[in-house]
């Protein structure tokens, strides 16, 4: 127990240690960058306007600078006083004020080359190394902070939305359930998509403005290698590395995030970060604490009875359109069943048929190899199936289609047929009924039984949803 809680502690303890360190990190870069583009630099000197000589100089030589805004804008200081201190020299000296304005210009050189030469001074190897060093430490504490901003803003957006279609559900408008899935994993992947969207989006931009800092270049100007590499680490991530349950809407959710990674690298990047202040944050609270309140309060006095599910008889399942039941005459006294065996998101499932007696619902002593011998070409077929989740109870064969989704084999394993189907690698397969049929006496084939339903997801990356089979 000492153990785990030391363990506890120091994991505890690092995590916050590194973000600590991140945000300082960040704030320490944010002062540099704190001049916008848009706020003043520092006078020129009294009574000069944009339209006199050291003004227009001083402009052509900050477009050459290519520096965060508060080195630009010491740059200028600088000039200023340095340009003030060589007029007034040369006024002395008996120059007229234009003339001196021009000679002191004229010995700075052209603004473009001085500005070039600026750069080159305050943009070492060394300082690029440290930005770029810089800039990968701030991206891992902005993603954890933009992860856990982004999992309050999924949850408040779930329940936003799922107080909008209660209140529409009392009004009589019942809206699509878009993330409706056998297993509710599909709204857990829109909710994990949010939330590394906004990590992604924090990210990159605690990288830039980072690293703008550290290597004394200007925001836009790292900006574009830090989206590019966005696009390569969280696009790879989207396509190829977040695996769980799929949809055209989950899929289209996870390409959101290496989008979200480039604005956030891009757009509005020479703004400073906005700091969310401790009001914003309690309010922000109080107000998930009372939807939250609120949905249960409606969820207890609406009830939560269960759908009664209406009765029906083996003529509903329509297993006619698979193949006509084959004649009792040559099948033995008994029955046989199908069952499922899920051995994991990421395997196979099973199917595994036997034969079971009609009157104790045991195994029967007879096996497959015994009571099929005049049968040939056994095979498994999972067809379409009604979604089991309809209010109307209906299940059995879905008839919008009039050919199996997927065929399998029957092999004889001892007592029992098998087979191993990739259900989660089909796009199309949600609600299914496995049946299993043979080739008869005649030739003709035959249902053996009445089969049984099944209810899979699809399972993978984005790429195995958009390369599955239809």
């Amino acid at each position: 127990m000492t153990i785990n809680w030391l363990f506890a502690v120091l994991w505890i303890g690092g995590w916050g240690a590194f973000l600590m360190t991140a945000i300082w990190l960040v704030r320490r870069s944010e002062r540099r960058l704190s001049v916008g583009p848009s706020d003043p630099y520092a006078p020129i000197a009294p009574g000069l306007d944009d339209s006199d000589p050291i003004s227009a100089y001083l402009a052509r030589m900050t477009k050459a600078l290519a520096l965060p805004a508060g080195d630009v804008a010491e740059v200028r200081a600088e000039l200023i006083d340095h340009l003030q201190d060589s007029i007034a020299t040369l006024e002395a000296e008996g120059f007229e004020r234009q003339e001196a304005i021009r000679e002191a210009l004229g010995r700075l050189g052209p603004p473009a080359e001085l500005g070039r030469q600026l750069r080159a001074a305050h943009q070492s190897t060394r300082r690029l190394l440290a930005g770029v060093g810089g800039g990968v430490f701030a991206a891992g504490g902005g993603f954890v902070l933009g992860y856990l901003g982004g999992a309050a803003l999924a949850l408040l957006l779930a329940l936003v939305l799922t107080a909008v279609a209660a209140v529409l559900t009392l009004v009589g408008v019942r809206l699509p359930d878009i993330t409706s899935s056998s297993s509710g994993y599909a709204g857990n992947s829109l909710m994990l998509s949010v939330m590394l969207a906004v990590a992604a989006a924090f990210a990159t931009r605690y990288a830039v403005r980072t690293c703008a800092g550290l290597s004394r270049r200007a925001p836009r100007t790292v900006a574009v290698f830090w989206a590019a590499a966005a696009i390569l680490g969280f696009g790879w991530y989207a396509l190829f590395g977040l695996r769980g349950q799929q949809s055209w809407l989950g899929v289209a959710s996870e390409v959101f995030i290496p989008l979200a990674a480039v604005a956030g690298a891009l757009v509005r990047i020479e703004r400073p970060m906005p700091h969310v202040g401790r009001w914003a944050i309690v309010c922000s609270a109080i107000s998930v604490g009372v939807l939250v309140l609120g949905l249960a309060a409606f969820s207890g006095s609406s009830g939560g009875g269960a759908i009664q599910v209406d009765a029906y008889q083996p003529a509903d399942l329509h297993l006619d359109t698979v193949a006509p039941a084959a004649p009792p005459a040559w099948l033995p006294a008994g029955n046989y069943v199908v069952t499922n065996q899920d051995h994991g998101q990421a395997s196979a499932t099973h199917i595994d048929a036997q034969v079971i007696s009609p009157s104790s619902g045991a195994s029967a002593s007879l096996t497959f190899a015994t009571v099929l011998i005049n049968w040939r070409d056994l095979r498994f077929e999972a067809w379409h199936g009604q979604p089991m989740s309809q209010d109307s109870g209906a299940i059995g064969i879905d008839t919008h289609y009039t050919s199996a989704l997927t065929v399998q084999s029957a092999v004889l394993q001892g007592k029992s047929l098998q087979a191993d189907f990739q259900f989660e690698r089909m796009r199309d397969a949600r609600s299914l009924w496995v049946v299993l049929t043979g080739v008869g006496p005649d030739g003709n084939r035959y249902r053996l039984g009445d089969g049984s339903p099944n209810m899979t997801e699809f399972y993978g990356s984005a790429w195995d949803w958009l390369t599955a089979p239809q």
